[in-house]
């Protein structure tokens, strides 16, 4: 069994999932590069939604800006770029750091971008809400995903908690449904 393939069978996508993201080509000339195959997989595998009631992956087109991965990117590096002329020291240069997932409690995942050719051997950079402590992850998302859910990989600023013991995806509402709680 692969290890996407566990991280399925640990953590099940929405049963009945039938729309896939189809734009990859879109996405990849917007951002500037292709994104890594295992992020395309855990996207159409389990589409926009939360893992555990913690953890999101950003996603390729959402109606919901904080979690579309473009639209975060760009935001999130002009934060970064913000704290370096203040004098904190990055261990990476914003325009390497492309987000892919984020936590509730404002913690970011980020492609260390290298070569734009090259996405699938890309690591993650992984820091605080603080912004103060970076851990390094050599692997994509989707193995990123599998040590947290199945091989019980524990960041020192996740929650007691997290993960949980049987953790679950849970997809987000759509519009209309979000409409129709706030009215």
């Amino acid at each position: 069994m692969t290890e996407f393939q566990e991280l399925l069978a640990a953590v099940p996508p929405p049963a009945g999932r039938s729309s896939r993201f189809d734009q990859w080509d879109e996405l990849d000339r917007r951002l500037g590069f292709a994104v890594p195959q295992d992020y395309r997989l855990v996207i159409d595998a389990y589409g926009p939604g939360c893992f555990d009631g913690y953890l999101h992956v950003l996603q390729p087109k959402s109606p919901f800006e904080p979690i579309r991965l473009g639209s975060f990117g760009a935001q999130y590096r002009e934060r970064i770029r913000a704290q370096i002329e203040t004098g904190r020291v990055i261990p990476h240069a914003p325009d390497r750091l492309q987000p892919v997932a984020r936590t509730e409690d404002g913690d970011v995942v980020s492609w260390v971008v290298a070569s734009a050719g090259e996405s699938d051997s890309w690591s993650l950079a992984i820091n605080n809400s603080s912004r103060s402590e970076w851990l390094s992850f050599e692997g994509g998302i989707a193995s990123f995903l599998h040590a947290v859910f199945v091989g019980g990989l524990r960041l020192p600023f996740f929650p007691e908690g997290f993960p949980s013991s049987s953790p679950v995806f849970e997809t987000y509402p759509s519009v209309e449904e979000v409409r129709s709680l706030v009215q």
